[in-house]
């Protein structure tokens, strides 16, 4: 399973409306920057939350291969997302990483 998949499916049924019963809608290819968000090694571990505090929900996505943390910010809305170009996460000067162990 692709890691654009994986992201796909995670926004779609966080973005389902109160009434769905959990159900999940049909995958879609996931986009920053007019590219495709995907993993370059292993699989994705994606999260979304609001990181910036302007409101909307941002996506994070974990790269379980070599530990990779990218960051997604959402210039559009919760309901149509837009997402920037995706920046590595810094833990002080250093990139911030998850653990791949």
């Amino acid at each position: 399973m692709s890691a654009s998949f994986l992201l796909a499916m995670l926004w779609v049924g966080l973005s389902a409306g109160p009434d769905s019963a959990g159900d999940l809608l049909s995958p879609v290819r996931l986009q920053a920057a007019g590219k495709s968000i995907d993993t370059e090694v292993g699989h994705a571990a994606p999260f979304v939350a609001d990181l910036d505090g302007d409101g909307v929900r941002d996506l994070v996505v974990g790269q379980m291969g070599d530990g990779a943390l990218w960051v997604y910010r959402n210039v559009g809305t919760d309901a149509n997302p837009r997402y920037a170009a995706g920046v590595l996460f810094k833990d002080g000067g250093a990139d911030g990483c998850v653990p791949t162990h």
